[in-house]
């Protein structure tokens, strides 16, 4: 039987509502971070709150991979999701037929397989054309 992991815990959620990315906010100066900071790399405060990034962001930038790599069989994209909160996002795209990437296209958190390892499916966010 396969066994479903995380690429890493604490880093996402799925409920009925959808995916959303769990990142963290400085209590001292409002900073976001995801993935979540131990410190903030602003102000250095060490106080910081979770926080639940909202589900969708538009694309800032993104690449198609053509050489094959650890995980993932070329052709691949990964891109910069510009989050409403200020963030950033690297992460895999999802290609869907008939929406070919555009920068500045809007673009949605999705929970899906990224790769299998032994008898364990790796699980992991990506974002996907609205």
């Amino acid at each position: 039987m396969v066994q479903t992991v995380p690429i890493r815990e604490g880093i996402f959620v799925a409920d009925a509502d959808g995916a959303k990315l769990l990142g963290n906010r400085c209590k001292s100066c409002a900073q976001i971070f995801f993935p979540k900071a131990i410190v903030c790399f602003n102000c250095f405060g060490k106080e910081m709150d979770e926080v639940v990034l909202g589900p969708r962001g538009k694309l800032f930038t993104y690449t198609i991979g053509h050489m094959p790599s650890t995980h993932f069989d070329p052709p691949y994209a990964v891109g910069y999701i510009d989050m409403p909160e200020g963030v950033l996002v690297f992460a895999p795209l999802k290609a869907m037929e008939g929406r070919p990437f555009r920068v500045g296209m809007e673009m949605e958190v999705t929970i899906d397989k990224l790769w299998d390892e032994n008898d364990r499916q790796v699980i992991g966010y990506m974002f996907k054309p609205v």
